[in-house]
């Protein structure tokens, strides 16, 4: 079973985001571009790995201007409540149906919004509260921009699968809590050990 397809190949996508570079480029600009990937069996099936435990962050392809990874969950995972460290998403689902959720801090200023900011300690403060919940099906896409704080659930009780293309690529989150001020910033990692080779 696929998402919709676009007309890049990842190929194409990747001498794409090399011509335009996507270090000034709008969300807007990203979510267009992201949307024209083609997803099928033949680039996704071999990343779609389950782990019982927590949700699975599978590598497919890193290149210096974006990161592209396939997302497995389970019934009832869930990402914590982080912001992107200066990073744009657009996640497109690709089986199932995805939950995010979009939250606001109590002080009313944004996430982090500079990819330095999550390095040297510039940390926004909690806590946060829900604003928004918006539900993706079939060939949905969620998207956050720089600064946004948002958090993706598996609400259903069939296993999802999405897929996550990062500018820049993604190394860390600011995670953030609903009741108390500290925020924590937690180094990513892929699930699967031969990910890192």
């Amino acid at each position: 079973m696929s998402a919709a397809t676009g007309d890049l190949s990842l190929e194409q996508f990747i001498l794409e985001t090399n011509r335009l570079g996507t270090g000034a480029m709008s969300l807007s600009e990203f979510a267009t571009l992201a949307v024209r990937l083609e997803l099928d069996d033949a680039l996704v099936g071999a990343h779609v790995r389950f782990d019982d435990a927590h949700y699975a962050r599978n590598l497919l392809c890193r290149t210096p201007q974006f990161e592209l990874l396939v997302l497995c969950w389970r019934p009832g995972q869930a990402s914590t409540v982080h912001d992107h460290a200066g990073s744009l998403n657009v996640t497109r689902v690709y089986r199932g149906t995805l939950v995010q959720r979009k939250f606001s801090r109590r002080d009313g200023g944004p996430g982090t919004t500079r990819l330095d900011q999550a390095e040297s300690g510039e940390l926004p403060c909690g806590p946060v509260e829900q604003i928004e919940e918006e539900v993706f099906a079939g060939a949905g896409s969620a998207t956050v921009d720089r600064g946004d704080i948002h958090q993706l659930r598996n609400d259903s009780d069939e296993s999802l699968v999405t897929v996550h293309l990062y500018a820049p690529p993604l190394t860390d989150i600011v995670v953030y809590s609903l009741t108390a001020a500290t925020t924590e910033v937690m180094r990513l990692r892929y699930t699967l050990q031969d990910d890192f080779a």
